[in-house]
């Protein structure tokens, strides 16, 4: 092969777009897609704002026991709903305080704080994943009670899933069929009935360290949701 052959080659692998590349670029437009669906909601036709239950819930105290345990039971009902339909539909706001916490702490070191930034987060993520993927699913194999040690009012709900889509990217990652196992942990607010923390407590196989390169239009995303709201990234 002659030097002209090398180099050529040399210049298409150069050329040749990378996985984080096309990840990165899906993040992008995914968070350009979102910011447009939710400037849209925002038009004048939009419903009037609910108010803030989680302030309401401190200044009111706790509720009923009544009131708790059917708002438990909705929550029970719709929680496995929203995270099958996840990517059809993406999540519904009626599930979660106003403070619900965020984090992911095992690969991403990923935390925040907010109902905005965390639907906002979720909708970035059903868009980039609808894009990345062909048919993505989401299918629960077990969901499970346990009640807090260290606080025995206190209720966690642990929800194992397995994820299954093909990559659309062929060309870059092989067309392979990508398969992951997890576990969510959520924290129920004592008071409320509602979904206050939100933990991803573990995911099999450890995901590629890429997804993670692109804190930086995401902390934009997340600041742009809600100015006072912060990303964190620890790793």
């Amino acid at each position: 092969m002659t030097q002209t052959d090398n180099k050529k080659k040399n210049e298409e692998k150069e050329d040749k777009p990378t996985t984080q590349d096309t990840w990165d670029r899906t993040i992008k437009e995914a968070i350009e897609q979102a910011r447009r669906e939710l400037e849209e909601e925002a038009s004048p036709r939009k419903q009037p704002q609910q108010p803030q239950r989680e302030s309401e819930e401190e200044e009111l105290g706790p509720q009923p026991v009544d009131d708790y345990v059917t708002t438990l039971g909705r929550v029970m009902v719709e929680l496995p709903q929203q995270l099958e339909g996840f990517f059809s539909h993406g999540l519904d706001d009626s599930i979660y305080t106003e403070q619900i916490k965020f984090t992911e702490p095992r690969h991403s070191g990923m935390q925040f704080t907010g109902r905005s930034q965390y639907l906002g987060m979720a909708r970035v993520l059903r868009i980039a994943m609808n894009m990345w993927f062909s048919n993505p699913t989401l299918t629960i194999i077990l969901l499970r009670q346990q009640q807090q040690q260290q606080a025995p009012d206190g209720i966690d709900v642990y929800v194992r899933w397995v994820f299954e889509g093909m990559a659309r990217h062929s060309e870059i990652i092989g067309g392979q069929e990508s398969r992951y196992e997890g576990e969510f942990r959520y924290k129920i607010h004592p008071k409320s009935g509602l979904i206050c923390v939100h933990e991803v407590t573990a995911i099999h196989p450890a995901p590629p360290t890429g997804i993670f390169a692109t804190a930086g239009p995401l902390a934009r995303w997340m600041g742009w949701l809600a100015p006072r709201g912060s990303l964190s990234l620890s790793k």
